[in-house]
């Protein structure tokens, strides 16, 4: 399944969460996962998925949001010490870079990533059938 991510650099202070979810509110655009870093300085990267991702990339960049888009996998590994390496490795021998991961969730045993690479077909090849999600 392809997951839209909707990447926002803005500026780092109080209330931009608020600004963001109440934009996309006001749209009846739901948040489906996000996550927000303080990054260099005054800077903060926040990156979210949506259930409506045209529609919230429009809502964001009319209320002049800088966005990105990247489109990733989804994938549902088990937890435990050297799932991801696994993942990675295969990745590195194949010759595929990695440019983004984000551990969205981690329950029941599983964690849910989500994964971008620069060969999406090839790193889609590169991942059990099973673990797609």
């Amino acid at each position: 399944m392809r997951n839209n991510r909707i990447i926002i650099i803005a500026r780092n202070e109080v209330g931009i969460i608020a600004s963001i979810s109440r934009a996309l509110a006001d749209t009846g655009v739901n948040i489906e996962t996000i996550s927000a870093e303080g990054r260099l300085h005054e800077q903060g990267v926040i990156t979210l998925t949506t259930d409506a991702y045209d529609e919230a990339l429009r809502t964001l960049t009319d209320a002049g949001f800088k966005t990105v888009t990247d489109d990733s996998l989804l994938l549902r590994l088990q937890d435990e010490p050297g799932a991801l390496a696994k993942i990675a490795e295969r990745f590195r021998d194949a010759g595929v870079n990695i440019q983004s991961l984000h551990i969205l969730n981690r329950q029941d045993g599983h964690t849910l990533l989500a994964l971008s690479a620069d060969d999406r077909a090839k790193a889609e090849s590169l991942v059990d059938k099973d673990a797609l999600v």
